[in-house]
């Protein structure tokens, strides 16, 4: 039988006593949430807690703020602002963790806020069984990376991480437990995720709703070294993410926008080149349009197998740098 829950509000702060439910547990919607003394923004200070916190309610104070006096996992009371927590139902753990992630990815947030987020969803991820929430959790993670590795200031270097030097922290501690994804990227003089960790995410979960999307952060997510003026090079690494994309997903949700990229990059590539004549003259069509066409030809075909309806411009941008070897 439902208990009732009585409740007795004074007007003044003072007077004021909790309504208590039966049962009823919050969880933190933020990071770095403050458990303070009393029900108030200026109530000193008693701990804080990371997001994600699963709060036993045992008390709460209505109003336009409501808070909630709680109990934590480890024993410790305190008030929360309810604006910071989110009613919590541990049957529907997951949904309930679920779409607070998607909130705080949309939201974005520090350095500690995302290594949080990360956390969550890594404790979540480790005890989901169906696939397809667990496809689209590994494209949690690889956001909630990205935003972690993007806060790490750029003068913070791999050789600094591995060499465990201490202006490195609070980086370096974090990095190093992550090494499965973290990369730094000295061409962009920053931390990435490791693009051939986030193409491995995708082939584990290729079969998957999520893959469509985890295919798209691996082209989004950044490029490795330098093609220097080598003619093939670029149109290697255009095959290996865009190419790769219309490949794998020729009827995605991005294959307009992956072949925008080809003409874009393409293009680009080749007005530098209109600028610098040197360095393209260094291109010989008697020893490397064998090396060319080896990228060009599957490029071509990817565009050509996807269902695109931007594929004109891709095709030209391709067509500018076979007329090198015409």
């Amino acid at each position: 039988m439902t208990r009732r829950v009585f409740c007795v509000l004074a007007l003044t702060l003072a007077a004021m006593r909790p309504c208590v439910g039966a049962d009823e547990t919050r969880i933190t919607n933020a990071s770095n949430v403050r458990l303070r003394s009393a029900p108030a923004n200026d109530a000193s200070i008693v701990g804080e807690l990371p997001l994600g916190s699963e709060l036993v309610v045992v008390g709460s104070v209505g109003g336009p703020q409501p808070w909630y006096q709680v109990r934590t996992a480890d024993g410790h009371d305190g008030w929360v602002s309810g604006a910071l927590t989110t009613a919590f139902d541990p049957g529907r753990r997951d949904q309930i963790i679920e779409s607070i992630v998607e909130a705080r990815l949309r939201e974005g947030g520090n350095f500690s806020a995302n290594v949080q987020l990360v956390d969550l969803i890594e404790r979540t991820a480790a005890r989901l069984n169906d696939r397809e929430a667990r496809a689209r959790f590994a494209l949690y993670r690889l956001r909630a990376l990205s935003a972690v590795l993007g806060n790490v200031p750029s003068s913070v270097r791999d050789r600094d991480i591995e060499a465990n030097r201490a202006d490195a922290e609070p980086y370096g501690s974090w990095i190093r437990g992550h090494l499965d994804a973290a990369r730094y990227n000295e061409g962009g003089e920053g931390w990435i995720v490791d693009p051939e960790y986030a193409k491995a995410l995708h082939d584990l979960h290729q079969s998957t709703a999520a893959a469509d999307e985890i295919a798209w952060f691996y082209v989004n997510d950044g490029e490795l070294g330098e093609c220097e003026g080598n003619v093939p090079c670029y149109v290697e690494r255009e095959y290996g993410r865009n190419g790769w994309y219309l490949t794998e997903h020729p009827r995605g949700q991005h294959v307009d926008e992956s072949t925008t990229n080809i003409a874009r990059d393409l293009n680009d590539v080749m007005d530098n080149f209109g600028r610098f004549p040197a360095v393209l003259a260094q291109f010989d069509p008697m020893t490397r349009c064998g090396e060319l066409h080896a990228w060009l030809d599957p490029l071509t075909a990817a565009v050509t197998a996807s269902n695109s309806t931007r594929k004109e411009n891709a095709f030209a941008a391709v067509a500018r740098f076979a007329q090198l070897c015409e």
